[in-house]
């Protein structure tokens, strides 16, 4: 019975000190309940704002094929460009930009196309289609008789790639460019290193 007494003593006296403690604190608890609900919100609008904008990209992006489809290629770029444009950053606003540059490339715009290009050069705004989007821009710089400029490019392509295959063609375009400049040595160290990846297995044509 002693022994429950204490037991039950020492309960009421670590309840008044829990209670004291939550008294004193009181106004800290209040503000760090108050920053966590901020918080907590504003995650959920950011996620909320992140949704909203890839469903408008890709709405965006389907009324853009639809104009390609149909064959009116002025509303077609005018749609991939307020896609390429306003949706950075997203799948949608990705391939935008790309169909964008390859309808500009077969007007012989390679410059216009370049430059919506030039704002996917990065993991952030490009993603997973990064190494694609150097590989165009290679395509529309050689095309220009840019070729050092290319392969420069055409090399990005094949450090931002994880795939082994798409690596060795990406540096075989780039040793494809070298050639074309006229820099056979830089040239011969890639299709050497490609033959020591490939087991030989490589096209230089």
């Amino acid at each position: 019975l002693a022994q429950e007494l204490r037991m039950t003593s020492i309960m009421s006296e670590d309840a008044e000190s829990l209670g004291e403690w939550f008294q004193r604190n009181s106004r800290v608890l209040s503000i760090v309940g108050g920053v966590v609900a901020v918080v907590a919100v504003s995650v959920w609008f950011y996620m909320r704002s992140t949704e909203i904008k890839r469903l408008n990209a890709d709405r965006g992006l389907s009324q853009a094929k639809q104009s390609l489809a149909a064959g009116n290629r002025a509303l077609a770029t005018t749609d991939l460009q307020k896609v390429a444009t306003r949706y950075v950053g997203t799948p949608a606003g990705t391939v935008a930009a790309m169909l964008l540059a390859q309808v500009q490339y077969d007007q012989a715009k390679q410059d216009s196309g370049l430059k919506v290009l030039a704002l996917y050069q990065n993991a952030r705004a490009a993603g997973a289609a990064l190494p694609d989007v150097w590989s165009l821009t290679g395509d529309g710089q050689l095309t220009q008789g840019k070729a050092v400029e290319a392969a420069a490019s055409y090399q990005r392509a094949a450090d931002a790639t994880e795939f082994a295959g798409a690596r060795a063609m990406f540096m075989a375009k780039a040793a494809r460019a070298l050639m074309v400049a006229g820099k056979n040595p830089e040239a011969r160290a890639i299709w050497e290193k490609l033959y020591g990846i490939t087991g030989g297995k490589v096209d230089e044509s």
